[in-house]
């Protein structure tokens, strides 16, 4: 077979076209965020006798300046033939031309593309890989009884309600006390995404009325949901107040009938997570890693 590939370029791709034209194309499976990306993609596709045979997507970070690849997938027929590499040249060539001064990337270690796609960006030049996220994904119920319900229980001073119910005051607080103290680290922000937070998850903790922390969570599938911040105050800390605080959010969102959960934290901030780790084998947590990558186009 001839293989004389094409190449088209666009910059006016939608998510729901592809999923109402190329669903086959997508990886990873990006439905699951359609609520999340809105804006316009730009687009590579390759085809081969007019017909598709590979796709990359990316989006711009509204300044021009970044690029990030969310999906990229050769048709399993064309793989091998330096399609995928050829698919990323055309998407930097064109971003080099814009003036585009980065392009990046995350996936997971669990993914069997993983190795074919290092080397694609070992040889186009990229960054070497670095470990970002660690994610733990587990069933509710099974998690659930590890949390010590009969033998921990929250200090009277302490009460948790949810996010949702927390009112102006208490968000001028919370985003002055940041302004003014770094109070917390950036990625543990509560106010990200607010569209799409579960809201029977989504809890705050406070100490005689006042907001010491938070967990975070947002609902990605009708049966799952991924926790993304989890904060405590560090003067409260020393009383397994993430630990209870946690414990409700599993405890609200499997009565609300969510069955699974991820927990997603930065690989030096992964307090829950390790806990859950050291139960892996009864609970039958499944852990993936969460690794970036990036080239300068300038």
């Amino acid at each position: 077979m001839n293989m004389n590939f094409e190449y088209q370029i666009s910059d006016k791709v939608t998510l729901q076209w592809v999923l109402d034209k190329m669903p086959q194309f997508l990886f990873p499976d990006l439905s699951k965020k359609k609520d999340r990306i809105q804006k316009v993609m730009t687009g590579v596709v390759a085809t081969l006798n007019k017909k598709p045979v590979g796709l990359l997507l990316s989006t711009d970070d509204d300044t021009g300046n970044n690029y990030r690849i969310h999906s990229f997938l050769v048709h399993p027929e064309f793989r091998n033939k330096g399609l995928g590499n050829a698919l990323v040249e055309q998407l930097e060539d064109y971003l080099v031309k814009k003036g585009t001064a980065q392009l990046d990337l995350y996936y997971r270690s669990h993914w069997k593309s993983g190795s074919f796609l290092e080397q694609i960006l070992k040889r186009r030049g990229w960054d070497d890989p670095k470990e970002d996220l660690i994610i733990v994904r587990g069933d509710a119920a099974k998690v659930n009884i590890l949390f010590m319900h009969d033998r921990l229980v929250l200090p009277d001073e302490y009460a948790i309600e949810r996010f949702r119910d927390i009112s102006a005051n208490d968000r001028d607080y919370i985003k002055k006390k940041k302004s003014n103290e770094n109070w917390y680290l950036d990625y543990l922000d509560p106010f990200v995404q607010e569209n799409t937070i579960c809201e029977s998850a989504s809890l705050v903790l406070r100490k005689n009325g006042r907001i010491m922390g938070w967990v975070i969570s947002h609902l990605i599938a009708p049966d799952l949901n991924e926790v993304t911040a989890l904060f405590i105050d560090a003067g409260n800390r020393p009383y397994k107040l993430a630990h209870l605080l946690m414990r409700e959010a599993i405890t609200r969102q499997q009565a609300a009938g969510i069955t699974r959960f991820l927990i997603t934290s930065k690989t030096d901030n992964y307090v829950m997570s390790r806990f859950l780790l050291r139960h892996a084998k009864e609970t039958e947590v499944f852990l993936t890693r969460s690794l970036y990558s990036r080239k300068s186009l300038i």
